[in-house]
């Protein structure tokens, strides 16, 4: 490194808290491009490492496109030349809701859903293929046929892995509720007994979707309307291991509006016609591990961990299930994912060392379509810090945190986030809880 060149920690660490590799940086920033119809850019890993070392600073265009990719300020990520012009608008807390992400945004559901995107809202038919196949029995109901279904149910799985990463829930809501609209018009008409099974399953499973995206929107009214819909959706289907998901979903709610003894109830309910011993593996891991979260949150560490061995000893089982018996069909459960769990329910036990010996390597260890998760991890990391009287690490998660849930409109995470604030109050003079006093006060909490 020469005289002047000094190595840019700020984009480094972001990087490195998202889990993200220089590869990946890279590839972000040539989707940013292509995405917005700009020239493909000449940036590759060793590019990226050259940033991050100071041996060279990114041009205009550069800042620009790593300010989108973050979602933060070119000062937060070390870019920005103090002794020329700002490279980037300061725009760190506004979620990407514009029409440049929506129409990015819709792009990317056309690839999925194998349909040509047009200017946002409007999705048309490109070619005599699936959509032309739905149209045709939107207008005959009852011509639907296997073909059709079996469209609808690579449509249900291609929206599920659509998680909120780079927009927020209120924007994937719309192409959610619109596939749930055109299978409830496919309901209406007269099919056959087999057919309408598997649409009422879909239709369960789509508005099991809907509700947890109401959920992150923090519309816990609107969550359990859909989760209820769902469930009667699932019960006309005779689709046990669906309704076993969607009971388990119902019961969770924000640590801040929680009752974790009513959470426990009603994962050991059963509900007369399914119980959720009918649940698939997947399902039953996620369901144990929702079980523990609410024994961390009544302090009651036996149950807790006892829930958590059962996960683990349900992962094998998870892995070797086929996927085209998994209810919801696309999920997130892996060893990877139950670690994150273990590490938040240690947390609040109050394990705080433990529970950073495990979150500290899953959160560096989640990829870029793992943002929900990393951003829940971070919030039990920060309440580690902030139990043990470290107030400036609690606050330095806390703040990165809040960026990003702010960006993708995560509700939930920013409500605790701002209970935050009461394990700080005896440090409320110090800078950096200061900061995120302020930080909380921009994004409107």
């Amino acid at each position: 490194m020469t005289p002047g060149q000094r190595p840019n920690r700020r984009l480094r660490l972001q990087r490195r808290l998202r889990g993200w590799s220089q590869e990946d940086v890279a590839a972000g920033l040539h989707r940013l491009a292509a995405g917005l119809g700009e020239p493909e850019p000449g940036v590759d890993a060793t590019m990226v490492s050259r940033w991050e070392r100071g041996m060279r600073r990114p041009r205009p265009r550069y800042v620009r496109l790593l300010c989108r990719l973050f979602e933060l300020p070119a000062e937060q990520l070390g870019v920005i030349d103090h002794h020329g012009p700002p490279l980037a608008p300061d725009r760190a807390w506004e979620a990407p809701e514009g029409d440049v992400e929506r129409r990015d945004f819709i792009r990317r559901v056309g690839m999925l859903l194998g349909v040509a995107a047009l200017p946002a809202p409007i999705f048309k038919p490109a070619g005599p293929e699936p959509w032309e196949r739905l149209q045709r029995a939107l207008r005959q109901p009852g011509g639907v046929d296997e073909e059709t279904v079996a469209h609808l149910e690579r449509i249900t799985l291609a929206l599920e892995s659509l998680t909120p990463t780079q927009v927020g829930s209120r924007v994937i809501l719309g192409p959610i509720t619109g596939h749930l609209d055109a299978i409830t018009l496919l309901l209406r008409g007269s099919l056959p007994a087999n057919l309408r099974r598997r649409l009422c399953s879909l239709a369960g499973e789509t508005a099991g979707f809907a509700g947890w995206l109401r959920w992150n929107m923090d519309d816990l009214d609107g969550a359990a309307a859909y989760f209820r819909s769902g469930l009667e959706a699932a019960r006309e289907a005779a689709d046990r291991p669906l309704a076993a998901y969607l009971l388990g979903s119902a019961a969770c709610r924000p640590p801040y509006r929680e009752d974790p003894g009513e959470r426990v109830r009603l994962l050991r309910a059963r509900a007369g016609w399914f119980s959720h011993a009918d649940a698939t593996a997947a399902t039953r891991v996620w369901l144990a591990a929702k079980e523990a979260d609410a024994y961390a949150l009544m302090g009651e560490a036996g149950p807790c961990l006892r829930a958590l061995d059962r996960a683990e000893q349900g992962l094998e089982a998870a892995r070797a299930e086929p996927a085209d018996v998994r209810r919801p069909r696309f999920t997130v459960v892996d060893r990877t994912w139950l670690q994150g769990e273990r590490g938040a329910s240690l947390a609040k036990l109050g394990r705080t060392e433990e529970a950073r010996a495990i979150l500290q390597p899953v959160i560096a260890s989640l990829g870029p379509t793992s943002e929900q998760d990393r951003l829940w991890l971070c919030t039990a990391l920060a309440d580690t810090y902030a139990r043990d009287g470290e107030p400036e690490e609690a606050c330095r998660v806390a703040r990165v945190t809040l960026g990003r849930a702010a960006t993708i409109q995560l509700r939930p995470v920013l409500r605790v986030i701002q209970g935050l604030q009461g394990a700080l109050r005896p440090y409320a003079s110090t800078p950096a809880v200061r900061d995120l006093a302020e930080q909380l006060h921009a994004v409107g909490m």
